[in-house]
């Protein structure tokens, strides 16, 4: 069965689990960055300023990750709604349950 992604809700992005994964995998970053990478710039710092980069850099990266998400349906929703390019075609294929 072939099926074809017309539009993407925004909504379904920003209020979805994703987005609770996307922050998981923002502050996994910025622990590797912070605490585990040897940087010279976070070396002498103490461990409360360590933790509040970590804090501000997660949210940063966090926002704008989901922004540049949020911009990339909007711009995929404007081609195939108002353009009428096709959209991503996904072939599907049903298995016989046991």
């Amino acid at each position: 069965m072939k099926l074809e992604i017309k539009k993407l809700d925004i909504s379904s992005i920003v209020f979805s689990g994703f987005t609770i994964a996307l922050f998981f995998v923002s502050l996994i970053v910025a622990i590797i960055a912070i605490f585990v990478t040897p940087n010279p710039i976070w070396l002498g710092e103490p461990f409360k300023a360590k933790f509040i980069g970590c804090f501000f850099y997660t949210f940063t990266f966090f926002l704008i990750t989901l922004a540049y998400l949020s911009f990339l349906v909007f711009i995929y929703n404007f081609f195939i709604g108002v353009i009428g390019m096709s959209g991503l075609k996904i072939e599907v294929e049903e298995s016989a349950e046991k």
